[in-house]
């Protein structure tokens, strides 16, 4: 059953908070004024926060990727800005020669508008370049301020780590609640990360003897939504049972956009109108996870593809070498005819197997040709899927002011 609105004004004034793993690493894909609110909404539970180890620990596993992928959709909106720059320029420019050569332009209107042609993409260009410096993630090398910040609110509010009997029973315990599907996690089994991130959070809120707690988190997966009709309503109720069974503790679950709605109203944090539509426009953390495992496939088939052009490279050297060098016994052995049969023989042998080596080459040399058309192929796919996913992440970006 869902909560009602006093309910959440009590839990979200007196609860523990906890907050997953997706919702700090979205902190790198929120504007900077977006994600300023969020950490000042963080701010304003104070003790109350608790992230647990696991989460701690798949922060600091993604965060390095998290970056790169804002980092590679910034890239892939300035490369398709840069594919389609060309050819519209051109044809403009080819349009205004004609256009000038029918009404008789005069050569400094004629040189204004090519100008204004070849400049057409530049605003946009110089705007994507100024909002990916705004984010904070045009420098790989540069200090990261949103771990110092996320540091500093959350210094001794992270949950220690399972000891070797604990780490023992939980993964036994996973792997049972995996087969038998009891929420949460059997979504993502084999990976036991959900269940240690849920069994930390009640030993938490257990020991604290909190009696509500709240779970902030994008995943929206059935072992953790109670889904009516594609509908994420509240928290399965297992979960809500094991809850108050194990931790004394009445259950809310939510997405990132309704904590800060709710922090806005009960805890008079900052929040903006349009930090909560950067929120919802957020990609769920599935396609987050499947926008990372892209990139990864595409950098593994761009490796793959420089091998194999580094092989054939050699090979098709090799191919070259030794049909230089077969020609050469050729002539050699069309000169020999004052030269004993031995030597003759000798000559053409070394022909013979040199000839040999050549179709085998030739043979490795069409396959990898072969083998480098597949990839390519792979790799065009690759990049277009990557494309296509980067767009969607990027459309919130699009509305920084």
């Amino acid at each position: 059953m869902a909560p009602t609105r006093p309910e959440l004004e009590a839990a979200i004034k007196s609860g523990v908070v906890v907050f997953d793993t997706n919702v700090l690493l979205n902190l790198y894909r929120f504007a900077p004024i977006a994600r300023s609110e969020l950490l000042e909404a963080f701010q304003k539970i104070g003790d109350r926060i608790f992230v647990p180890h696991q989460v701690g620990l798949e922060f600091h596993r993604n965060r390095l990727e998290v970056i790169s992928d804002n980092r590679a959709a910034y890239r892939v909106a300035m490369d398709s800005i840069a594919s389609h720059e060309s050819d519209v320029v051109k044809e403009l420019t080819d349009k205004i020669r004609q256009l000038s050569n029918r009404i008789a332009l005069p050569e400094s209107e004629r040189s204004r508008l090519l100008g204004a042609a070849s400049e057409i993409f530049l605003p946009l260009t110089q705007a994507l370049d100024e909002m990916r410096t705004r984010h904070g993630l045009d420098d790989p090398l540069a200090d990261d301020e949103i771990l110092d910040q996320l540091q500093t609110i959350l210094s001794g509010r992270v949950g220690a780590p399972f000891d070797a009997e604990e780490e023992s029973a939980a993964l036994a315990e996973a792997e049972r609640r995996n087969k038998e599907k009891i929420p949460p996690g059997y979504k993502d089994a084999p990976k036991f990360g959900d269940y240690f991130v849920w069994r930390q959070t009640l030993n938490e809120v257990a020991a604290r003897g909190a009696k509500r707690l709240i779970f902030v988190t994008g995943d929206v997966k059935e072992d953790w939504y109670l889904r009516v009709q594609g509908k994420s309503l509240c928290a399965r109720p297992e979960l809500a049972e094991e809850a108050f069974r194990v931790a004394g503790a009445r259950l809310v679950l939510m997405r990132t956009e309704t904590f800060l709605r709710h922090a806005s109203a009960f805890l008079d944090a900052d929040v903006s109108a349009d930090t909560i539509r950067q929120v919802e426009e957020l990609p769920e953390s599935d396609f987050v996870n499947a926008v990372i495992k892209a990139s990864g496939d595409l950098s593994n088939l761009r490796a793959q593809l420089a091998v194999v052009e580094r092989e054939l490279a050699v090979i098709e050297g090799r191919v070259v070498d030794s049909h230089d060098e077969y020609m050469e016994l050729r002539a050699a052995i069309a000169a020999s005819s004052g030269s004993s049969e031995v030597e003759r023989e000798q000559l053409m042998e070394a022909a013979n197997h040199l000839q040999r080596s050549i179709r085998t080459a030739r043979d490795l040399q069409a396959s990898l040709i072969d083998h480098r058309s597949r990839l390519t192929a792979q790799v065009a796919e690759s990049e277009s899927r990557l494309t296509q996913m980067s767009r969607l992440n990027f459309r919130h970006k699009l509305g920084e002011g």
